[in-house]
Order: C-alpha cells, then sequence, then structure tokens
C-alpha cells in the first residue's frame, strides 16, 4: 500500500463513525471499496487503458475527501445558463445544497432527491443493481465508492407521459478537495427524461472530481443525457458513466468537454434488450497542457440493436487528446447495426491526440463501421475566408466551431446549444 492511498485510508477511518449511521449494505459497500483500494491501489502506466493517461495529477497526492456544507457560495448566477427551464440540483464539492437548488419537484410520477435525502428516509429504495454492486473496476471507482456522500436520485414510474428536465450542476468551489458524487437514474417503462450534468468550478482551484452515474432504462423508455464539463484548468476529474437499456429503449448520451486539467470520461453503455438503441456523441476542445481522455464502450447482447457513435476532437498548443472506443458485438446478438467514428482536428504541431477505434464481434448477421480521423486546418478553406476580408484569428476560429458544430447541432434546445456554443467560441478566440 503506498503512501497516498494509506493517506486515504487514514481519512476512511477517520469518517467511522459518519458511515456508522448509514445503511447496513452501504456500509459493506464502502468497507469492501476501500479495501479493494488497498489491495489493488489506483492504475499505473502500464494498465492498457490508462497508459496514455498522466496519472500523476490524479494519484500525486490525497485529496481531502472531509468535504462541508460550509461553503461560501450564495449565487449561481456566474453559472447558470440562461433561459434554460429546469428542476435543478445544485451540490458543493459533491455535497447538495438546498439553497441553491430549485426545491423539491411535485409532480405525479416523479422523484427527484439527492442521494443524502434518500439513504435518510429510504435507502432500500434505490435499485438492488447500486445495493448489490458489482466489484469496482478500478482505484478510482474504489475511491468513489468509498467516500461518495451525495448525488442525485431520479426514478420515473411507467407511463409518464410529459418529459422530464433535470439539471444537476457539480460546483468545486475549495482547494485541494476530492468531490465524490454516485448518481441514479431509472426510467421506468415508456418514461421519458432529459438530465443535465453539469461540471464547474469557482476559479482556478485545484480538486479533484469523481463521478459516477448508474443508469437504468426500462423497455420503451426514452433519455437524452448531456454531461458538460466547463471547469477551470486545474481541476482533475475522472467520471464513469453506465447505462443498462432494455427492449425498445433509446439512450442519447453527449459528453462536452471543455475544461478542466486532466480528464477521463468513461462511458459504457449495454444493450440489454431487443430494439434498444444509444447515440453516443461528443465533443472536447483543448489548449495549453489540458490532457482529455474519452474510453467508451457500447456492448450489444441482444438481435436488432443499434447504437451510433460521433466524437469530434479540436487540440490546440501543447494539449494531448485519447479517444478510445470499443464496440463489442455478442454471440446471438444478430442483426445489430452499429457504426463509430473519431474526428479529431489539430491546431499546432505540439497537439496531440492518440485514437484507438474497436469492433469485437461474435456473431454473424451484422452491420459495423469504424474509423478514426487525423488532420490539420485545411488551407484553402482558410485562404477563401482570409480572401473574403476575414483576419486569420477569426478564420481559424470559424472553420473550427464548423468542424464541432455536426456534434452541437443535435441538441434540440436552444438556450443550452447556445449557450456551449458561445462558450466554445470564447475559448477559440482566447487561445488564439
Amino acid at each position: 500500500m503506498n503512501a497516498i492511498v494509506a493517506s486515504y485510508q487514514e481519512q476512511f477511518a477517520h469518517r467511522a463513525s459518519l458511515y456508522s449511521e448509514e445503511p447496513k449494505w452501504l456500509g459493506q459497500q464502502r468497507e469492501a471499496a476501500m479495501a479493494r483500494l488497498r489491495q489493488s491501489g489506483f492504475p499505473g502506466p502500464r494498465d492498457e487503458d490508462w497508459r496514455y493517461m498522466p496519472l500523476k495529477p490524479l494519484t500525486g497526492k490525497a485529496y481531502d475527501t472531509d468535504v462541508t456544507e460550509d461553503v461560501d457560495v450564495t449565487s449561481l448566477e456566474p453559472w447558470l445558463v440562461p433561459g434554460l427551464e429546469s428542476h435543478r440540483l445544485v451540490f458543493v464539492d459533491g455535497l447538495f445544497s438546498a439553497a441553491l437548488s430549485s426545491g423539491a419537484l411535485k409532480e405525479k410520477g416523479v422523484s427527484v432527491q439527492p442521494l443524502s435525502g434518500v439513504l435518510q428516509s429510504s435507502p432500500d429504495s434505490l435499485p438492488e443493481t447500486v445495493r448489490e454492486a458489482m466489484a469496482p473496476r478500478d482505484g478510482f471507482q474504489s475511491l468513489n465508492r468509498a467516500f461518495a456522500r451525495d448525488g442525485y436520485v431520479i426514478d420515473i414510474t411507467a407511463n409518464h407521459e410529459s418529459e422530464v428536465v433535470v439539471e444537476c450542476i457539480y460546483l468545486s468551489a475549495t482547494e485541494g478537495k476530492a468531490g465524490q458524487v454516485r448518481n441514479v437514474l431509472c426510467l421506468n417503462q415508456h418514461a421519458k427524461a432529459c438530465v443535465i450534468e453539469r461540471h464547474c468550478s469557482v476559479g482556478d482551484i485545484d480538486v479533484l472530481v469523481n463521478a459516477g452515474s448508474h443508469i437504468v432504462l426500462e423497455s420503451g423508455s426514452n433519455l437524452d443525457y448531456y454531461l458538460v464539463e466547463t471547469m477551470g484548468r486545474r481541476v482533475n476529474m475522472i467520471n464513469d458513466f453506465e447505462a443498462f437499456l432494455d427492449s425498445d429503449s433509446n439512450l442519447k448520451i453527449m459528453t462536452v468537454t471543455l475544461g478542466g486539467g486532466v480528464v477521463r470520461n468513461n462511458i459504457n453503455v449495454r444493450l440489454n434488450g431487443p430494439g434498444s438503441h444509444c447515440d453516443m456523441l461528443g465533443v472536447y476542445a483543448a489548449s495549453g497542457r489540458q490532457h482529455i481522455d474519452n474510453h467508451t464502450g457500447v456492448n450489444h447482447v441482444a438481435p436488432h440493436c443499434s447504437s451510433r457513435e460521433l466524437y469530434k476532437g479540436v487540440l490546440d498548443q501543447r494539449s494531448r487528446g485519447v479517444f478510445h472506443g470499443r464496440i463489442r458485438v455478442d454471440q446471438g446478438a444478430t442483426k445489430t447495426d452499429a457504426t463509430q467514428a473519431n474526428n479529431n482536428l489539430l491546431l499546432s504541431a505540439d497537439a496531440e491526440v492518440d485514437t484507438k477505434p474497436q469492433l469485437e464481434i461474435y456473431t454473424d448477421d451484422v452491420k459495423c463501421a469504424h474509423g478514426a480521423t487525423v488532420g490539420a486546418m485545411d488551407e484553402n478553406s482558410l485562404f477563401y475566408l482570409r480572401s473574403r476580408g476575414i483576419d486569420v484569428d477569426s478564420a481559424r476560429s470559424l472553420l473550427t466551431f464548423a468542424f464541432v458544430n455536426e456534434v452541437l447541432a443535435e441538441i434540440p434546445m436552444d438556450p443550452l446549444r447556445d449557450f456551449l456554443e458561445s462558450d466554445l467560441a470564447r475559448r477559440l478566440i482566447s487561445d488564439q
């Protein structure tokens, strides 16, 4: 056990009295996760799935897990999306803030609550898959399951006709803290929802954000999920998203990463029922020495399922991007229709991208395709814009924006799309 893991073990022991008030099954999960972290530690550069990650910012020190509600954030105004109408849950340093949230959602058949509230009132209402969780895949998942105290719990009953829009804002506000959140969402049969998960920070602070989301879509349900990361450049982040789709359910998951120092997004979707479909979309833009790593997995288990994956990255200065995408088609998953594409634009000779699209097919009668591209700015297009009187910086920004807009254009909510387009344009201009 190295010194960093030992420090987390010491923090865990100091929190024993707090954990003793929780349900027995949760305490057992925490103990098992901490034991696994002691045994296996964090991933290293020899681990194939982590070989391109600069792990030192994440594991070079033990962040403080002792977060409190006493944080001086009295207004959300700087981080709000103008014109966006939603039910809002706000978490500061990983803990729910009732004062900054929009209050209880009073709608028949809809439950939107912080995890801390559910653990106090009805912990056994959480899905069995959460209460009897499998062993964490890596040290970061172990850390999350050992320390997470809050997150959202969304449960929508079967046949709920209207779409429920929920915005969850995770605000990092205190230097040196580790915000650990765990989210749970269950859409029952034929329910519909839209969730916007946003990660922001107060200024340029050094923090660790370690988030995990567990999504269950029952038959015929429909979920649009937007994971938006606009933190400061010293925020390091691990985000694990896993979704399980039953028959004829639909998931659209879009990851937009514009901020952070070292960011790792693990997006995994399992198509368990016939007729289920997943759209997996992503935009990442990095500059300076940012590192953005997207690991995706789509597992086709049942026949007659489909998936579409499109990730686009823009990398400038000395930044680095990683895309590792895997489509797996299990034996018996016939009539699968799956596509995967990763396109990257390098704006600097010092920028770098590692892309690894993969197909694993264990059955016949499927249609699958994958590909990746890496290229520089089109000089002919740049020359054309400059010949029309547009200065070089503005021309570069226009072409870059056009490159990623194929993905952003698929956001149906005008306020959110306009907000992200403006944020991306501002970052492109400031990095010139």
